[in-house]
């Protein structure tokens, strides 16, 4: 497939490098913790020749706004990098003034002059616009340090609230072969008529789509009804779980925020993203196979963290 969406006057990479393991550890299936340093550049690296222009960092990523700032300026590509960050949760969406530092120690930190995009890790926050935070964002345009405003969909009953914002150009929620929630509910074809941007993020589950059945029944053990339904249509149609998430995220045509650990990953992702999509019979099978076995509880990572035995980030025996 192409490596481009088309959106209002500008090209978005197809692919965007999402770079919370830059900066910590991450993930249900990480096996590696966070990459070093000389690791870091190379993943960066590796997403730019794949043709990656667009990556997505966080105030609260750890310390990846810093990571890929001094990556693309090893690389001395970051005056042509396209950067999405958020504001950290622990900041007041009514502090005008902190949200406005914080988003010039974002662009310092990263060494860029202008980001691309600064979103809201908390939709909610759009209901204190008017009380410092559409403030922050209007004084950030008129300095120059950002291009659009976003938000991050963390529930899906944030959805209605970003897409009638009218200052929201940039949307970022999960949708993933397993939830499908977005598509079903109409949330991309709002945002694509309203001429919002959804960039898509959680492709794999937060990894929990590529493991093994046993692996994920460890990890997560109301999911292994879900994973043998997964697996038993992966195998059905003779493509590994891997190249069938990326192939049903291709069937949204929007940004994928697709992370990595290794450099090889990134080439990896890549190359699955040149597939085509999955066929229209091949979608209605997989809706049919999972659905019985899916829950809210499943397709919301943010609810793993309250289930008893749930183990969500790698232990020290997952990483050997």
């Amino acid at each position: 497939m192409d490596g481009w969406i088309r959106w209002r006057d500008e090209d978005v990479s197809r692919l965007v490098l999402g770079t919370v393991q830059l900066g910590m550890p991450y993930g249900i299936a990480n096996m590696q913790g966070q990459p070093s340093a000389v690791e870091a550049v190379r993943i960066v690296e590796a997403a730019w020749a794949c043709g990656i222009r667009h990556f997505d960092t966080a105030q609260a990523y750890g310390t990846s706004e810093s990571v890929l700032g001094q990556a693309l300026r090893d690389l001395g590509v970051q005056s042509e990098a396209q950067i999405e960050s958020k504001f950290a949760a622990t900041l007041d969406p009514k502090d005008t003034k902190g949200l406005s530092e914080s988003i010039e120690r974002s662009v310092e930190r990263l060494g860029i002059d202008r980001l691309w995009c600064m979103m809201l890790h908390r939709a909610p926050w759009l209901d204190h616009w008017d009380e410092g935070l559409g403030a922050a964002i209007q004084q950030a345009r008129a300095a120059g340090l950002i291009r659009h405003f976003g938000a991050s969909i963390t529930m899906v009953d944030e959805a209605p609230l970003c897409l009638a914002h009218k200052d929201v150009e940039v949307i970022q929620l999960a949708c993933n072969a397993w939830d499908r929630r977005p598509v079903t509910a109409g949330t991309l074809a709002k945002a694509r008529s309203n001429g919002q941007l959804c960039c898509i993020r959680s492709v794999y589950l937060k990894g929990l789509l590529t493991l093994p059945v046993e692996a994920v029944a460890e990890r997560l053990a109301i999911a292994r009804d879900a994973a043998e339904r997964w697996h038993a249509l992966c195998r059905r149609y003779g493509i590994s779980p891997v190249e069938m998430a990326m192939r049903f995220a291709l069937t949204l045509d929007a940004p994928l925020v697709v992370g990595a650990e290794t450099a090889e990953q990134v080439r990896d992702t890549a190359r699955l993203a040149s597939l085509e999509p999955l066929a229209e019979d091949v979608l209605a099978d997989l809706a049919a196979t999972m659905d019985p076995a899916l829950d809210d509880t499943i397709l919301t990572p943010n609810l793993w963290e309250k289930l008893d035995g749930a183990v969500v980030t790698p232990s020290e025996s997952h990483k050997r």
